[in-house]
C-alpha cells in the first residue's frame, strides 16, 4: 500500500472515531469531548439550534440535565461516507435518535431518521475536527410507550397537517414544549438539501 492510501485509511479511521465519539459524548454528558469535537469556530445546525459547537455544547449540558427527569435520549450514529481532499473531509453519516418523552401524562418513544453533512478539517495540530455540521432530516415517528393509556382521539387532535410530514411529530412535540424549530432546517429531498450537497462539494474542492 503506497503512502497515500496508507494516509487516506487513517484519516477515514480517525474521522470515524470522532462521528462515534460525538454520540457518545453528547448522551453521555461528556462535555469536554464533545467540545473538543468541534474547530473553535465549528459550528453546528440542527432543528433546535444554528449557532457555534460551543453553544451547542452549552445548551445541550441543560438539556440532558432536564432529560434525565423527564426521559432520555440515544444517538445511533452509522459510519461516515468519507470523501478527502488533503487536509479537508466531507462525511455523511446515518443518524437515528430515540428519545422517552412524556405530554399529557403519557410516555412516548419518538424517533428520528436523518443524515449528518460534515464538513471537517485537520489544522494545526493534526487532529480531525468538525468545522461545520448540518443534518438533514428525513423521517419521523411518534408511539406511545403504554397504547392502552392514550386516549381515544389523540393522534387526531394533533393537526399534524400544518407541518412538513418528514418531521410532523417533532414540530408537534417542540410546540408542546412552547419552543419552534430554526428557520433554516433542512429537509430530505428539497432543494435546500440539493444545495447543501452542492455547497459540501465546493468546499471540499477548496474553492469555498
Amino acid at each position: 500500500m503506497d503512502e497515500q492510501k496508507l494516509q487516506a485509511v487513517v484519516d477515514r479511521s480517525e474521522i470515524n472515531d470522532l462521528l462515534m465519539n460525538w454520540g457518545q459524548a453528547r448522551d453521555r454528558g461528556e462535555w469536554d469531548l464533545l467540545r473538543d469535537c468541534y474547530h473553535p469556530d465549528g459550528t453546528m445546525h440542527i432543528a433546535w439550534i444554528s449557532d457555534s459547537g460551543e453553544e451547542f455544547v452549552r445548551r445541550s449540558a441543560g438539556m440532558l440535565a432536564n432529560e434525565k427527569e423527564r426521559g432520555f435520549s440515544k444517538h445511533f450514529i452509522g459510519p461516515g461516507r468519507i470523501q478527502l481532499n488533503g487536509r479537508r473531509a466531507f462525511s455523511q453519516c446515518h443518524v437515528n435518535l430515540i428519545t422517552r418523552v412524556s405530554f399529557d401524562g403519557i410516555e412516548f418513544d419518538w424517533e428520528f431518521w436523518g443524515q449528518f453533512y460534515d464538513w471537517l478539517e485537520k489544522r494545526e495540530d493534526d487532529q480531525w475536527r468538525i468545522f461545520k455540521r448540518t443534518m438533514v432530516y428525513e423521517k419521523d415517528r411518534l408511539d406511545p410507550v403504554d397504547p392502552t393509556k392514550l386516549p381515544a382521539g389523540y393522534y387526531e387532535a394533533m393537526n399534524l397537517d400544518d407541518h412538513p410530514h418528514q418531521v410532523r411529530y417533532l414540530y408537534w412535540r417542540t410546540a408542546k414544549d412552547g419552543r419552534t424549530p430554526v428557520e433554516d432546517m433542512i429537509l430530505v429531498k428539497t432543494p435546500e438539501a440539493a444545495t447543501l450537497l452542492d455547497d459540501s462539494m465546493v468546499w471540499l474542492s477548496g474553492n469555498a
